[in-house]
Order: structure tokens, then C-alpha cells, then sequence
């Protein structure tokens, strides 16, 4: 039997027997403000409440956003043993950056990737959740053989690690050739989408799992993701 990861939305969850498989490296596509970001830090805080490890790899926001969105919905992201924020954002403002988990550019991929070594060394001996947002972010400074590459190695870390790897892609941004090489890395597609004031996802494919390609409508509210 494979072993699941619950993403804490209970529609997402029973399609998927349970949750994520264990060791599985997962795209989530979408057009801005369908959702991604906010799956992204519920899929953490369901770990979290399970004593499991979080590593957030962010590329689109500051650290303290994704803290103070967190705090938004009741949940409380304190970098600690178990959960570090990986800074690949901050350089962007041209400060002093401090964190020991900071990465100064996504270009150096060498870095990212002792940097990411080092942030799962010291989340220590435990299951591990692991979010990428975005991915997308990346073919802006690297060719996307150079970041397919740096994903297929993130990927066979997340799974040495007992992970499950969810990592962003902005809709729209990618010709169809771009989109199809980032999507050979992945072992499942989630699609988000909104149409006028309603957001839906659908299960493109999910590896050891028997899905259909539905559209299911969910809310935000004051919990975050919820079906209905």
C-alpha cells in the first residue's frame, strides 16, 4: 500500500485515497490568484500539525509575507528545527540578507542546490513536506534544461527524504514546449483555475493513483482551502 500525505482538503484528499504518495514530486498549475500559494502553505500546515518537517523553497515572496499570510488564516509559520524557510527572493531588494537558508539568486543553481542539501540535513530525521513556489520562477534566469535538471535532483532528494515535493507553475507564462519538459518532471499534476468569483482544481494525473480530470469547486474562507 502507498503511503499518503493528507493536503488537509478533504475533496482533494478522498480522490486521492488518502493524499499525495509518499516520495512524489507534484506540479500545480495556474493562472495568479487561483489558489497555488494558499495550497502551498496549507499542504505545510497540515505537516506540521502532524510533527512532520516543512521546507518552503520561495521565489515570489518574502519570507515574511508567506509568515504573515500564514497568520491570515490562524496558522503560525515559525522557522524552527522542524520548519525553514528557504530565501531565494530576498536578493531581489538588493539588502543584506542574513538567513543561513538565503540564496543569493536563482541563477547559481550550485547554491540552490547546497543550500536545499543543507535545510533537509537540518530538519533532521523525519518525513519531510517540501514547496516550491514557483518553479516557473526559475526559467527566468536559467535555460529550462538547466532548471529541469536542478528539479530532477530536488526530486530524487525529496524522495531519499521520505517527502512529498510540491512546486508551482504559472499558467500563461510558457510556450507549450516549456510546459511539457517542466511537466516530465513531475509524478502528478494539480490544475487550479478561476472562472468570475468561483475556483475549481482538477487531478490531471497523480502517480499510483486512479483519477479522473473533474473540475471540483472550492472557497477560501477563514480556514483556508475548502470543498463543498
Amino acid at each position: 500500500m502507498t503511503n499518503r500525505e493528507a493536503t488537509g482538503i478533504d475533496k482533494l484528499d478522498e480522490i486521492l485515497d488518502g493524499g499525495l504518495p509518499e516520495g512524489a514530486s507534484i506540479m500545480v498549475i495556474g493562472k495568479p490568484g487561483t489558489g497555488k500559494s494558499l495550497f502551498c502553505s496549507q499542504f505545510l500546515k497540515e505537516g506540521m500539525d502532524s510533527e512532520q518537517g516543512g521546507l518552503y523553497i520561495t521565489l515570489d515572496n518574502s519570507p515574511e509575507d508567506i509568515i504573515d499570510g500564514a497568520k491570515e488564516f490562524g496558522w503560525t509559520f515559525k522557522e524552527s528545527d522542524k520548519f525553514i524557510i528557504m530565501d531565494v527572493y530576498s536578493w531581489k531588494l538588493g539588502k543584506e540578507i542574513t538567513s543561513d537558508y538565503a540564496v543569493q539568486g536563482p541563477s547559481d543553481l550550485n547554491q540552490l542546490n547546497m543550500t536545499l542539501s543543507d535545510a533537509l540535513k537540518d530538519i533532521g530525521d523525519c518525513d519531510k513536506r517540501i514547496v516550491m513556489d514557483s518553479a516557473s520562477s526559475l526559467t527566468f534566469f536559467t535555460d529550462t534544461s538547466s532548471t529541469v535538471r536542478f528539479l530532477q535532483v530536488v526530486s530524487a532528494k525529496t524522495k531519499a527524504n521520505n517527502g512529498v515535493l510540491v512546486m508551482t507553475v504559472e499558467e500563461g507564462v510558457h510556450d507549450e514546449q516549456t510546459l511539457s519538459t517542466l511537466n516530465y518532471t513531475a509524478d502528478g499534476v494539480i490544475r487550479f483555475k478561476k472562472e468570475d468569483d468561483q475556483r475549481y482544481f482538477s487531478v490531471s494525473r497523480m502517480a499510483k493513483t486512479q483519477v479522473n480530470e473533474d473540475w471540483h469547486e472550492f472557497r477560501i474562507n477563514d480556514n483556508g482551502i475548502e470543498t463543498f
